[in-house]
């Protein structure tokens, strides 16, 4: 037995056959009735279709063996002996030729001795494998049953090709269900973003420039719905004036295909007059052709209305700021003007009540010099709340230019100015300060303003003290003042930073009721905050918190600030 042979075109030739995607697919009648046709014609009790492939021949059909569809080695297959001929393969005898004895398929129970078959050939000359016929004796074919046999073997090509194309239609038609499938879904996708789409959204046909699509925002836009709008020009919809504006825009768009765009356009519906913000764009085909205009509209008619009446606020608003600037200049020139007023007669009754207790004090009795001392001590209150109230107005004009404050000297300095005689010192710890961003000389009021009522209002202590801290917190640089002292009521906070509002009497404390909402002023100028925690008769805590800034400026001349006046409460 000898192996066969490898074709020249081999691996061509398996290109051509795995092309026709036919091996280990079902059986086929058509196959199965050309194997019949070739085994009737040639008088064979067998024949069959088989294909080789790289280590086996496969039975695409037979007829007679009973084999089916099955396949054996190649080394042993009588058909790939015989793809390697060009024409016809006959062996008459297969017990006398050299290349099949001892073949392990031909000594079965069943012994072929006769083999005849026709190539299955491309139109490339690749011979695929072999119509065959077989018998049990020796044997020639007549060169009409050999013509037969190729014939038939034409015809498998057909099948072939036949088998091939309808795969090739049936793969076409899954793709063209799958892209179809898939244009659907994109369809119904792209429907349901157009009909969400809050904006209103419709299409013309380039020609009439009548409505093809709309979209629910149009219907409600419109206040039509949309099979009262599909098919309609402008003309039907909103008049003969407003149709030969919307047209002459499409006509722009189509003749010119420039996008279109249209600010604060009013259009009658029947929801009333809409203002419009529409853009168009022109629609073409795969050719270019112009088919559509896509339009996009906002109804703006409500934010139109909303700047309208802003518009009208901020005039209102500008004429008021110009009211409030006139007023408050009258409100300067009456502050320096009261200032003047005042102070004079308040000087001339503090004058005279020194004179007369310098002169006859001596001769007044008791309430005489009482009421003397009542005089000046109110011309100085008086004197004192006239100032207080300058200082308190000028704060409301005076801008803050805010540079990096060393918060541990200042306070150093103001607790030296406020107590310079070490002997009679209230105690005041100070510990560390963090610096700050602020407007160094309104600070330093801030100061005076809370250490001076931290040592008035805990004089009276029994072991007076005063504490000073600081310290950094989120966005937030904190400062806190504790004292012992007479402390407050928390029911009466509401009044604390309230103009005139004080929570203790003149026979308790002396003040002026001026001093905290300077400090609120200030603080809140400097976008920050101000609070305060206390009890009757065991101190009070005030807190006052500015934003962390993250530049540093240059820093602060505590020199510049020694001339700076405290003002208490």
């Amino acid at each position: 037995m000898l192996t066969p042979d490898i074709p020249h075109n081999e691996v061509a030739r398996l290109r051509e056959l795995h092309a026709y995607d036919i091996l280990d697919t079902p059986a086929d009648s058509l196959f199965d009735g050309v194997a019949e046709l070739a085994a009737t014609f040639c008088g064979t009790p067998f024949a069959a279709v088989t294909l080789i492939d790289k280590d086996r021949q496969w039975f695409k059909a037979e007829h007679g063996m009973g084999v089916g569809q099955s396949d054996i080695s190649r080394d042993h297959s009588l058909c790939a002996h015989a793809i390697l001929q060009e024409d016809y393969f006959e062996v008459p005898d297969l017990s006398l030729d050299e290349r099949f004895i001892g073949n392990p398929t031909l000594n079965g129970e069943v012994k072929i001795r006769f083999y005849g078959g026709s190539q299955l050939t491309t139109d490339s000359g690749a011979n695929l494998g072999m119509l065959c016929v077989m018998d049990l004796q020796p044997r020639l074919l007549s060169p009409a049953q050999q013509r037969a046999l190729s014939q038939l073997s034409q015809m498998v090509m057909a099948l072939l090709a036949t088998s091939q194309r309808n795969r090739q239609l049936h793969d076409s038609r899954a793709l063209l269900d799958k892209r179809s499938s898939e244009l659907v879904s994109a369809n119904l996708f792209l429907d349901s973003m157009i009909e969400h789409i809050p904006a209103a959204v419709y299409i013309k046909d380039a020609t009439e420039l009548r409505y093809v699509r709309v979209n629910r925002a149009a219907e409600d836009m419109m206040g039509m719905r949309r099979d009262e709008l599909i098919g309609k020009g402008a003309a039907e919809l909103f008049g003969q004036h407003q149709a030969d504006i919307l047209e002459e825009q499409d006509r722009q768009v189509a003749v010119n295909n420039p996008a279109f765009e249209s600010v604060d356009q009013l259009i009658s519906s029947r929801r009333g007059v809409r203002v419009l913000h529409t853009r168009k764009v022109p629609v073409s085909d795969a050719q270019g052709v112009l088919t559509h205009i896509l339009g996009i509209a906002e109804d703006v008619t409500q934010q139109k209305a909303m700047q309208d009446e802003i518009l009208e606020l901020n005039a209102v608003l500008h004429a008021k700021a110009s009211d409030l600037e006139a007023m408050n200049r009258s409100l300067e020139v009456f502050s320096a003007a009261a200032t003047h007023d005042l102070r004079s007669p308040l000087g001339v009754i503090a004058g005279y009540a020194g004179l007369l207790e310098k002169k006859y004090g001596p001769l007044l009795d008791d309430k005489g010099r009482g009421w003397l001392a009542i005089i000046g001590g109110r011309a100085k209150s008086m004197a004192q709340l006239i100032d207080d109230l300058l200082a308190f107005s000028k704060l409301g004009h005076r801008a803050v230019s805010t540079r990096t404050v060393d918060m541990q000297a200042l306070v150093a300095s103001v607790i030296a100015e406020l107590q310079p005689d070490v002997a009679i010192r209230t105690p005041i710890t100070l510990g560390p300060l963090p610096p700050a961003q602020a407007d160094a000389a309104l600070l330093r009021q801030v100061w005076v303003n809370l250490l001076s009522n931290a040592v008035k209002y805990s004089r009276q202590a029994p072991r007076p003290q005063v504490e000073v801290s600081g310290r950094t917190e989120g966005g937030e640089v904190i400062y806190t003042v504790r004292d012992n002292g007479a402390g407050f009521d928390m029911a009466s906070y509401d009044k604390l930073f309230a103009v005139f509002q004080r929570l203790h009497t003149d026979q308790e404390f002396e003040g002026t009721g001026i001093g905290l909402p300077i400090v609120h002023r200030i603080v809140t100028q400097h976008g920050g905050r101000v609070w305060a925690e206390s009890q009757v008769g065991h101190g009070a805590v005030f807190h006052f918190a500015l934003p962390v800034v993250a530049q540093d400026a240059p820093g602060t001349d505590e020199a510049d600030l020694a001339n700076e006046a405290p003002a208490e409460d």
